[in-house]
């Protein structure tokens, strides 16, 4: 046996400071144990372990009861009256029936305009818009902070001269899927709040004043402005979900989101089964511009899901921006699968940003998610 220092110091008989030893650890045992004897105080530790095993069973519940078949009436709804493109009586149907389904959750929901006449970057030519574009957004409080992740996905369709386009994957999939995240969230809230943001103006459209102007991407342009003035520190992480009804689904790895929150969802998938709607080997690429104007105000915590080839083939697909982009090119399968990956994504980031919190919280004076 090794000799022990703190033994020798208390006593001269090795015999006797083994003993001290062995009745010193006993009692750290109990005191560690039992929380220096005040049972009653749990310690952080404790009380992180028991909040992990609340958060998990919430997490599998919220996975459970996110229907299918709700998410896929939800798409039938938004594609049933055609064509969407901003300013439109499609359009103004679908975010009526966006707006009645998110009251029905008792949240508090709110349209707004977005002022694009003179943003930069926003148009070509001159001219000054005639068409509202109106967003819609609902908040769902958090269970431990206010601070928010942002689920966010459009809800327009583009124009075409030549042929309606419905525009089932592109401009109405991911509001299906957000739309029944927001219900399962409801029921079982995350401890982030979570806000909800359905977007207008995303696909490109003329002005209607003959000078020949085109916007794109408005939506998101109104929700950065939006951010930049509330402050871009009390989003957490967004996820702009958009084209994920396609039945041959293969999820972009976006060389632009955030990496690690990116990464995220690729476990959440392997732990679903769910690999071959995100490839374990998926190659990255740019999946598009719809986050472009959020990096510009500092926001870079953002993770884009998309699909960038309807009905495969090379990107954009064989489907995309044509008369085939119907509701019948699509599977609920593919909406369940993104439903579910997003779901336990959003817990784990949740998780991992908790500790953080938690850890700057205590060097504050204070123990909790703030």
């Amino acid at each position: 046996m090794q000799p022990d220092v703190v033994g020798a110091k208390w006593c001269t008989s090795s015999l006797a400071g083994a003993s001290l030893l062995r009745a010193f650890s006993l009692l750290m045992f109990v005191l560690l144990t039992f929380g220096l004897g005040c049972a009653s105080t749990p310690s952080l530790d404790s009380v992180s372990s028991q909040e992990a095993g609340a958060d998990l069973d919430a997490a599998s519940a919220r996975i459970a009861s996110f229907s299918v078949d709700r998410a896929w009436r939800d798409l039938r709804v938004l594609t049933e009256g055609g064509e969407r493109p901003v300013g439109s009586r499609g359009n103004d149907r679908a975010r009526d029936y966006l707006r009645e389904e998110l009251e029905d959750l008792g949240v508090e929901v709110e349209s707004w305009e977005v002022d694009y006449a003179n943003a930069a970057g926003s148009s070509s030519g001159a001219g000054v818009p005639e068409i509202r574009v109106i967003n819609l957004s609902a908040i769902i409080p958090g269970t431990r902070s206010q601070h928010r992740f942002l689920l966010v996905a459009p809800f327009d369709s583009r124009s075409y001269d030549e042929f309606e386009f419905v525009g089932a994957n592109d401009g109405a999939s991911g509001a299906a899927v957000v739309l029944e995240i927001a219900r399962t969230i409801a029921a079982d809230p995350l401890p982030y709040a979570v806000e909800i943001v359905f977007l207008d103006g995303q696909s490109p459209f003329s002005s209607p004043d003959g000078h020949g102007a085109v916007y794109r991407e408005v939506g998101s342009l109104g929700l950065a402005s939006r951010i930049q003035e509330g402050g871009i520190s009390g989003v957490r992480v967004m996820v702009y979900l958009n084209r994920v009804g396609d039945a041959d689904l293969r999820i972009a790895r976006d060389l632009m989101s955030h990496r690690i929150y990116r990464e995220e969802f690729w476990k959440a998938a392997a732990a679903l089964d769910r690999t071959r709607a995100f490839p374990r080997d998926a190659a990255f690429e740019n999946a598009g511009i719809a986050h472009g104007v959020f990096g510009q105000i500092g926001l870079r915590q953002i993770v884009t899901i998309v699909d960038t080839s309807f009905g495969g083939d090379q990107p954009p697909g064989l489907y995309a921006g044509t008369a085939q982009d119907t509701i019948d090119r699509c599977s609920p399968e593919s909406l369940e699968t993104v439903g579910v990956v997003v779901l336990q994504a959003l817990d784990a980031i949740a998780g991992r940003l908790a500790k953080i919190d938690r850890f700057a919280g205590s060097r504050d004076g204070e123990g909790d998610v703030r």
